[in-house]
This record gives structure tokens, C-alpha cells and sequence, in this order.
């Protein structure tokens, strides 16, 4: 079925609120991807401290309120890691459910969506649930894995979906890793979508020889990006080999981490950047000499669903030394475009670390392997076909579902 003219709600935790904002940065780009097949697309998405709903791109961004703005950054941090640490977020988490669910509803009869495109689908497939069934409005859903993981914690997660699985008209996943946990709770056919890259890429910057090399960590400061390991790691790396490590990003354990850093004497060699804009990241992949993702499996069954910050690294032509755990081995081939390390080794990631440091050959020729396999299996051009083949898909589905419903009353 041709997308042209048709309607697509996309209902996500995560969106930027401008040009230069990173957060859900891969949702905005998947839609603007998408927009040359002619569908139309908006977002519905909850408010982070009271803002307000805004267009973006051209695109009706719906913010929806569900607590005192103070309270209203459930998932900036990650709603499961936030919930584990404060256990009153449990009540603006109902909240949310509820309200989200409510405001969904009213936000489709206006907008009158084709199709309703729901990421991490636990708990959003339930609060969509409603008006997809009162409104008749199919529903595909993306799954991430941090969702699906929720049930080694929550048994009631998987009750939960198995039963809204079923009522869908399409399913995707974003990796390999994602796949096998839905595979757990249900057989029907699953399309395996990455995402591509939200910045562009710029060309490798050279360095003068006698400039200290530079590791490079983007993501949240969180538990399952397992900084804390790199940071262990480089005691061991500034034994045999001066570096220095440059932090992207902000979290909820940006304080345990900076003691740490004064704790290990890594004051001088490691520089904390806080959120930057998409420029001024790709000028940082752009600079470094090897990006470092020590992610772990954390202690809510949590870890990586794919890593996008990877594809990103490998497009600017860096070698990736990451753990090798959840939907990372599907970005990283080792030994090819990076290494991979077992998780929670400081010893390991110091040793990859001074392995390509000491073979400066090894690691370009990883950077131009990996800057060939973003463009082979991690471009736009390949994944926009795959996601309007899905929408096509169940908005044919629905269609024929309609029809058969329509000849069974006459």
C-alpha cells in the first residue's frame, strides 16, 4: 500500500524539543527519513517539566502533562533506573499511565491517525490500547529491549504483552539481541529495523604525533553504560600509555562518577562535556582516536538494545571497543571494525585499549571497515524501504480486516 497522504502517530518517550537536541534524536530522524514516501507524521510524547506542545521540523509535536512539573522527567533519566532509586516516581508513573492514556485518546479523535507507530511498546501499547480499539486505528509496535527486559523484574510485563501482541497489525525490533526477547513472548512475524545515523558525519580529524590520544564515551551517565569499568580501565592504559577521555552526556550517576574520577586520580585526564549540540558531537567522534562503550547488563536485567552511538562513531571512521552484550554484537564485528570485550573487565578494556593504541595501522584500517559497513547495513536508504514496508503492511492488514468485518455485518 502507497503511504502517500496517509497519517502516522508516533507515540514515544523520548523526542528532541529543537534542531540541536539529541535526546530521541533517532526517533526525529526516522520520520524526516520517512517523509519523501508522502506520509504525514505527528508525535505524541510526554512533557519534560511542564513544557508545552511545539512544531518541529514541520512536524505537530504533542507534549502530554501528567504530574507537577517538578516530577515530570520520568524517562530523562530512564523510567526503570529512576523508579529503582526513587520509589515515590512509582506514583507519577501511574500517573503517567493514566493520564498519557487519556490524552492519546482525545489527541487521535482530532487528529483522526491512519496508523499509530508506538515505541517501547510496555507500558505505551497499553495507554494506546484504548483508542486504537474505540477509534479503530491500527497499531505497529517498535520494540528497543529496555522494555522487554522489564520482565526479568516484572513478571506481569510479559501477561501484559502477550496479550496486546497479538492485537497488533506489525512488529519490529532493532536488533538481533531485541528479536530473541520478544521471541520469548510471541511468534508472529517481527521485522529486525536499526536505526541509522542522526548527525552528519565528518571527515577524521589528524592529530599532530606528539598529541596525547583521546578515548571518547557518549551516552548517559547511567548504570548499564558501565562508564564506571573505563574509568577502572585507565589507571591500567596510563601505566604503559598517556590518554585522556572525553565524557558526552549527563545521568542520573553523573555525581558517583565525577567522585570516582577524583577517587582514581583521573581529575587531569578525564574532561566531562555534559549534552552537546549534534555539531559539536560529530566534531568530537571526529577527533578522538577510539570510541570506548563499556555497557553491561546492569541490575535490572538492562543493557543495550542496539547503540546507535556506535554506528555513529564507526561513520566518522573510528575503530569501537565495546562490550560485547545485547544488541552490540550486531553493530560490532571485532576484529574488523572494533574490539569486543567482556563486560565488567576493566583489565580487558585496558588491554584493547593499548592494543590498538600500539597499532596505529590496525585501528584506521577498523575506521575505514567500519565507515564501509554503516554504508552497507546501517543506511538510510536501506532502512526508510524497511519501515514503509511495515507501515504498508499493517495499513494493508487493517484495510482488509475492515473489509472483512464490513461483509460479515451485511
Amino acid at each position: 500500500m502507497d503511504l502517500q497522504g496517509k497519517h502516522i502517530l508516533v507515540f514515544t518517550s523520548v523526542y528532541p524539543h529543537s534542531p540541536e537536541g539529541n535526546h530521541g534524536s533517532f526517533v526525529r530522524e526516522a520520520i524526516l527519513r520517512s517523509r519523501p514516501t508522502g506520509a504525514k507524521f505527528t508525535v505524541f510524547a510526554p512533557a519534560y517539566e511542564g513544557c508545552k506542545s511545539y512544531t518541529l521540523d514541520y512536524i505537530q509535536v504533542y507534549r502530554f502533562r501528567y504530574c507537577l512539573k517538578r516530577f515530570e522527567n520520568l524517562v530523562r533519566d530512564g523510567a526503570p533506573t529512576k523508579l529503582q532509586r526513587q520509589p515515590l516516581y512509582l506514583v507519577v508513573a501511574a500517573l503517567y499511565i493514566l493520564l498519557g492514556s487519556w490524552q492519546l485518546f482525545w489527541v487521535c479523535r482530532k487528529e483522526k491517525p491512519d496508523l499509530l507507530q508506538i515505541h517501547w511498546p510496555f507500558p505505551h501499547g497499553l495507554m494506546a490500547w484504548p483508542a486504537s480499539k474505540l477509534l479503530s486505528i491500527p497499531m505497529v509496535f517498535s520494540f528497543h529491549g529496555a522494555e522487554l527486559l522489564l520482565v526479568n523484574k516484572f513478571s506481569f510485563v510479559a501477561d501484559v504483552l502477550r496479550w496486546l501482541l497479538p492485537m497488533t497489525s506489525g512488529v519490529t525490533a532493532n536488533s538481533s539481541f531485541t528479536l530473541g526477547l520478544i521471541r520469548k513472548l510471541y511468534s508472529g512475524p517481527v521485522t529486525v529495523i536499526p536505526y541509522g545515523l542522526t548527525i552528519e558525519a565528518k571527515p577524521p580529524q589528524e592529530r599532530p604525533t606528539t598529541e596525547i590520544p583521546r578515548l571518547l564515551f557518549v551516552g548517559r551517565l547511567d548504570e548499564r553504560k558501565g562508564l564506571r569499568y573505563l574509568l577502572e580501565a585507565l589507571p591500567l592504559v596510563l601505566a604503559k600509555q598517556p590518554v585522556c577521555l572525553r565524557v558526552v552526556g549527563k545521568g542520573i550517576l553523573e555525581q558517583e562518577i565525577k567522585s570516582q574520577c577524583i577517587t582514581l586520580n583521573l581529575e587531569n585526564v578525564v574532561e566531562f562535556l555534559g549534552f552537546v549540540s549534534k555539531e559539536e558531537l560529530a566534531v568530537e567522534y571526529a577527533r578522538c582516536d577510539i570510541f570506548v562503550l563499556p555497557a553491561i547488563v546492569d541490575s535490572k536485567g538492562d543493557t543495550e538494545g542496539l547503540g546507535i552511538v556506535m554506528i555513529e562513531a564507526l561513520a566518522h571512521q573510528k575503530p569501537v571497543i565495546a562490550s560485547a552484550v545485547g544488541g552490540i554484537v550486531d553493530v560490532i564485528q571485532s576484529g574488523l571494525t572494533g574490539l569486543l570485550v567482556p563486560q565488567k573487565n576493566p583489565e580487558a578494556l585496558a588491554q584493547a585499549i593499548l592494543t590498538l593504541l600500539a597499532d596505529p595501522n590496525r585501528a584506521a584500517q577498523m575506521g575505514r571497515n567500519g565507515l564501509q559497513d554503516v554504508q552497507t547495513r546501517f543506511s538510510w536508504s536501506r532502512i526508510v524501504p524497511m519501515w514503509q514496508n511495515v507501515f504498508s503492511a499493517a495499513l494493508e492488514a487493517a484495510s482488509l480486516d475492515s473489509l472483512s468485518t464490513t461483509l460479515v455485518g451485511k
